[in-house]
């Protein structure tokens, strides 16, 4: 698997999951990473490498 396949597939998980406590999610192609703001107004940044 790629690693943009995988992070096609990880950002559906991501939103089809969200159940409510997820207000935004910000894909950065360039940096292979994902901003998720939450409803309380926490961030969180997952990056995505291919070992």
């Amino acid at each position: 698997m790629s690693l943009e396949d995988f992070k096609d597939w990880f950002f559906d998980v991501l939103d089809d999951g969200d159940n409510g406590i997820m207000a935004d999610i910000d894909a950065n192609e360039k940096a292979n990473s994902f901003r998720l703001c939450m409803i309380d107004g926490s961030v969180f940044e997952i990056v995505c490498r291919k070992f």
